[in-house]
């Protein structure tokens, strides 16, 4: 579905590196997936509070992983969330 906000941005740690975010209406994983064509890497918080206490990674993180294009790079929340 279209993106209601897109802009890409650099940041002063890494000024050659250029990060876009975007704001898309849809499945989570298959929005990520289309995304993922054109990305170098896809970044993803995972969380984890599933039904399954074991379980290291959240739906969408999962599901991306069998569905990206590109690499799919984990970060875990912080605080204890």
């Amino acid at each position: 579905m279209a993106a209601s906000y897109s802009r890409p941005m650099t940041t002063p740690a890494c000024p050659l590196l250029t990060v876009s975010r975007q704001v898309l209406r849809g499945h989570p994983v298959e929005e990520l997936a289309t995304a993922s064509e054109h990305a170098l890497a896809v970044v993803v918080g995972r969380r984890g509070r599933g039904g399954f206490t074991g379980m290291r990674l959240g739906s969408v993180p999962h599901g991306l992983l069998h569905r990206a294009h590109c690499p799919v790079v984990t970060v875990p929340a912080s605080g204890g969330c």
